[in-house]
């Protein structure tokens, strides 16, 4: 495409499609604005309509409330019961029917309301058939508190009435005697059907979405679209119905305190005139715009094709090689500073030329340097890496001897419990050796029963012993070897342990409880029970006097609960390097344990689980 006809095309362009961007944004942003102040407008004017609908039936229910307080009901004749309903009947032009009914929902007295036959009528009461009072009664509710108010379910607008909801009132004195009316909804219909100007239309809802009352041309508003959000406060949508049809746009508020639901809606094409007549002239300006804009696009074209061949040439020259090659155009206007500015950069080029192949030596010189300390790096990165793995061997030889220092630890721990354990069972044997060297004189031929207690005190001493020799067996400080795996019970190990830490367990106050069951894993027996003596032995650590700790096994794990648990940080410090030395054995066996996070409230439990691997059938 030639420049003289590329010119006229973007001065078109440049002309055009502002004026045309600014038109549909102007018609976009008239629409928006229309719709959304019809959707706010039809938002507030179902949220003046559901508070109106508010307002009318608490007034309502506050004033029969009161009403009904103000009469025992229960103890007055049934004359004056007839009075107390025809008078609030009356009363109340809201009220098609009332009614007086017991407990069990029967009549007290004939109902009041108001039909065609009735020689006398009443203004401002709606007309109620006879056959349907039966139904009305059966939609009264049938409990609330003494003093209350319930809402029975609203009834639609039909041919034999207006739209209407039933309530029960219960006098705070008893309810024996119950207030039953039928509240008409004629005001509301009214009300709606005067909002619903042009093509709007209004209905109410239930929750439920059984339409009551629907004012206006009939099809606008569809009920399956609104039913997805019944259960909302307060909202607006845009859809189309679901028989099809152009779009719509609706809001609905909920009635507060009510199971009922305001709905509006109108077409969106009552907002679209505005925006298509500003699409219609911005048009017809545009299509204006755009023939002048070619015009003086050609005529534009003819000053500035000349100029521009010159330093297409000039160009192609210095494409070439050509450096020294100039445009000589005499122009006081851009093209001749753009000429001219060709020109010096033709000169600067040439300059650049001779300065790069001397730039080319130096940077040779600096990759030679750059590569010398490279090779630098890479033998101070050598050098780096062998001190890491010597300082990592250093610090993986220190890690086992600090296990095998706590396993040590452990074992006189232990070797502690037995003393303790051994005192109390020793004293006894001396004491009964005593007595029966005070009784050898009158020895008869029955076996005496305190040779018996002395003989059961050295079998408990033997036990204890043969318990902690098996905590014992196994390598010796600073050796090394591999496991001798077996088939191990744990609840076993820790019938030892435990036992073993009887004594220090009862003088911290603590109960242990120790469930037995079945878990069985391979290791070795030794080496499992300074561990699990180890993790026991730190979790005393964290157990306040009083405490609880309770061992129980869940599938291939041991659960270990503690409640309560100390809070103070120097404990779970203590504590840290004996679940840490009992976590290298297990390790070692294949298990996993998972920790409980630092407890920082009092009083809370804490919960260690290891998972042991299953032992193949």
């Amino acid at each position: 495409m030639r420049l003289g006809l590329r010119l006229g095309l973007i001065l078109a362009l440049v002309g055009v499609v502002p004026l045309a961007g600014l038109a549909f944004a102007a018609s976009g942003a008239a629409r928006s604005w229309l719709l959304s102040s019809s959707v706010e407008f039809q938002v507030q004017s179902a949220q003046m309509l559901a508070s109106a609908i508010s307002r009318q039936l608490s007034d309502t229910e506050r004033v029969l409330r009161m009403h009904v307080a103000n009469f025992e009901l229960a103890e007055a004749s049934p004359q004056a019961q007839q009075a107390f309903l025809i008078s609030t009947y009356r009363l109340f032009p809201e009220i098609d029917a009332a009614f007086l009914v017991d407990a069990a929902g029967g009549d007290i007295v004939p109902p009041v309301f108001q039909s065609a036959s009735d020689a006398v009528q009443v203004p401002g009461h709606a007309l109620v058939r006879a056959q349907r009072i039966a139904a009305i009664r059966e939609s009264l509710p049938r409990h609330a508190a003494l003093g209350q108010v319930a809402w029975g379910r609203p009834r639609a607008q039909s041919e034999d009435g207006p739209a209407a909801i039933t309530g029960l009132f219960v006098p705070p004195w008893g309810d024996q005697a119950r207030l039953g009316v039928e509240v008409s909804l004629s005001a509301v219909a009214s009300r709606m059907r005067t909002m619903a100007a042009g093509e709007r239309e209004v209905v109410l809802f239930t929750l439920a979405g059984e339409v009551l009352i629907q004012a206006g041309p009939l099809g606008v508003v569809d009920p399956d679209s609104f039913r997805p959000l019944l259960g909302t406060v307060a909202s607006d949508l845009r859809y189309r119905p679901s028989g099809g049809g152009e779009e719509v746009l609706g809001a609905m508020v909920r009635v507060p305190g009510q199971d009922l639901v305001v709905a509006m809606a109108t077409p969106a094409r009552a907002v679209d005139a505005a925006a298509r007549d500003i699409r219609l002239k911005t048009g017809y300006i545009a299509g204006v715009t755009l023939l002048a804009a070619m015009v003086f696009g050609v005529l534009l074209s003819r000053s500035i094709t000349d100029p521009v061949e010159a330093l297409r040439d000039a160009a192609s020259r210095m494409g070439a090689g050509d450096f020294a090659s100039r445009v000589q155009l005499r122009r006081s206007d851009e093209l001749g500073e753009l000429a001219r500015g060709f020109n010096t950069m033709a000169a600067s080029l040439q300059e650049n030329q001779e300065d790069l192949a001397r730039k080319n030596t130096e940077i040779e010189t600096y990759n030679l340097q750059l590569k010398a300390k490279n090779a630098e790096i890479e033998a101070f990165n050598e050098e780096l890496q062998a001190r890491v793995d010597l300082r990592t061997a250093q610090l993986r030889a220190t890690q086992a001897s600090l296990v095998q220092s706590r396993q040590l630890a452990a074992v006189a721990e232990l070797s502690a419990g037995l003393t303790h354990e051994l005192n109390n069972p020793l004293a006894g044997v001396v004491g009964l050796l005593q007595v029966l060297r005070d009784r050898a004189q009158s020895a008869s031929g029955a076996e005496d029963p305190l040779l018996e207690a002395a003989e059961r005190e050295a079998r408990r001493c033997t036990a204890i012993v043969g318990r902690l020799s098996r905590f014992t067996q196994g390598p010796a400080a600073g050796e090394s070897r591999a496991l001798q795996r077996e088939e191990v019970d744990v609840h076993l190990l820790l019938d030892d342990v435990l036992a073993l830490l009887a004594g220090a367990m009862r003088e911290r106050q603590l109960t242990i409880n120790h469930e037995v069951g079945v878990l069985r894993v391979r290791g070795e027996q030794s080496a499992l029970g300074r561990a699990l003596g180890q993790f026991v032995a730190a979790v005393r650590t964290l157990a306040p006097e009083g405490a609880t700790i309770d061992v129980r096994s869940q599938g291939p794990n041991l659960v270990v609960t503690l409640e309560p648990v100390r809070t103070s940080h120097d404990d779970w410090r203590a504590a840290a390097l004996g679940f840490w030395a009992a976590r290298q054995v297990f390790e070692e066996h294949g298990a996993i344990v998972e920790e409980p996070p630092e407890a920082r409230e009092r009083g809370r439990a804490a919960r260690w689980l290891v998972r042991f691997p299953a032992v193949a059938e």
